[in-house]
C-alpha cells in the first residue's frame, strides 16, 4: 500500500484470549471507531487439539471439533461485547496451522489495513503465543503492526514519537503518523537521530528533519521536535518516549535480507521487543517517493 493512500478500514487482531491479547482488542476496537473500520477476529489453532487438555486441563475437550466450536463460542462472545461497547462490526474466524504464517495469509485474504497484536502474552486459551510472534508478523507484514504490550492500559494515542534517521526508507512512515494524529488528535515528536559524525550525512539529515517538521505543520498537526547524537538508536528512542510522555512510537520496519530471507532491521527488532510503550511498525515501500516530496533516500 502506498503511504500517502494509507488508510484504516478494516483491522484484523489475532487473540489468544490472554490478559494481553483482550488489551490489544480495546485498543483495535477504539482505533475501529476513530476509523469506522470493521475488525476480523482471528484464532489461530498451532498445536494437535490433544495438547489442549494439558494446557487448559480444566476445560476438558474429546474432539478436535470441540476445539473450534468452543474458540468460535469464545469469538462471539468478544464480538458481542466489542459491538455493545464501540459499536463496531467483526468478523470472527479461526484457523489452523503457522501462526504467523495464519495471520499474515487471512490479513492478505480479508484486505486487511492494519495488525493488532497484543505482546508478551503470558496464558491463552490454546497457548499463550502472542509474544514470539508480533515480531514475526511485523518484520514480515506489508501493512502497519501495532504491538500493545500489557503495560498500555489507556486506549487512544495523544503523543507520538516519529523517529527520524537517515535510513533509505526512514520519511515514509511521516504519512501514516498524520493520519494516526489527525483521528486520534495526538501531538507528534519528531526525533531527529544523528549517528554519523560526517558533516554532509548531518547537513542531509538536518534538512529532512525541517522538511518532515514543516510537512507535519502544514498538515495542521502540532509538531514538537528535537534532534539527537546517538549510538543506539533503539535505546535512545525508547528513552525520549518515555521523557515525553509518549502513548505510541511510529517506526520504519527497514528490513535486512539474510540467508533464511526477510527479517526485521536490529533497531526495529529492538523497539518492539522491549518498548511497554505501543509500537506500529510500517513496512517499506521501494520506489516510493517519501513523504517530503523528494524521491525515497534523498534529503536534498
Amino acid at each position: 500500500m502506498s503511504a500517502t493512500n494509507f488508510k484504516i478500514q478494516k483491522i484484523l487482531i489475532p487473540i489468544d484470549f490472554s490478559e494481553t491479547s483482550m488489551l490489544a482488542i480495546e485498543h483495535a476496537a477504539f482505533t475501529a471507531k476513530l476509523f469506522k473500520a470493521d475488525l476480523v477476529l482471528l484464532h489461530v489453532i498451532e498445536k494437535h487439539w490433544e495438547r489442549f487438555n494439558i494446557v487448559v486441563p480444566n476445560m476438558r475437550i474429546d474432539a478436535p471439533s470441540d476445539v473450534t466450536e468452543k474458540i468460535e463460542t469464545r469469538l462471539e462472545e468478544v464480538a458481542k461485547g466489542i459491538k455493545d461497547k464501540y459499536g463496531v462490526k467483526s468478523v470472527c474466524l479461526t484457523s489452523r496451522g503457522n501462526i504467523y504464517k495464519e495471520v499474515l495469509n487471512i490479513a492478505d485474504e480479508n484486505g486487511v489495513d492494519m495488525i493488532v497484536m497484543g505482546t508478551h502474552g503470558a496464558s491463552g486459551f490454546v497457548e499463550a503465543f502472542l509474544g514470539s510472534n508480533a515480531y514475526k508478523v511485523a518484520s514480515h507484514a506489508n501493512i502497519p503492526v501495532l504491538s500493545v504490550q500489557s503495560h498500555a492500559k489507556n486506549v487512544g494515542f495523544k503523543n507520538i514519537v516519529l523517529p527520524i534517521d537517515n535510513t533509505i526508507h526512514s520519511r515514509q512512515k511521516v504519512h501514516h503518523a498524520i493520519v494516526f494524529a489527525n483521528h486520534f488528535g495526538s501531538t507528534i515528536q519528531l526525533l531527529g537521530l544523528h549517528q554519523s559524525k560526517d558533516e554532509d550525512a548531518r547537513r542531509h539529515l538536518d534538512a529532512a528533519i525541517k522538511q518532515v517538521e514543516d510537512f507535519i505543520t502544514k498538515s495542521g498537526i502540532v509538531c514538537n521536535t528535537k534532534v539527537m547524537d546517538t549510538k543506539s538508536q533503539a535505546r535512545t528512542t525508547l528513552k525520549y518516549a518515555k521523557e515525553v510522555d509518549a502513548d505510541l512510537i511510529m517506526i520504519m520496519d527497514d528490513q535486512d535480507e539474510d540467508i533464511l530471507g526477510r527479517v526485521m532491521g536490529t533497531n526495529a527488532q529492538q523497539i518492539v521487543n522491549h518498548s511497554k510503550i505501543p509500537t506500529v511498525a510500517i513496512a517499506p515501500v521501494f520506489g516510493e517517493m517519501d513523504s517530503a516530496g523528494s524521491p525515497t533516500g534523498k534529503y536534498s
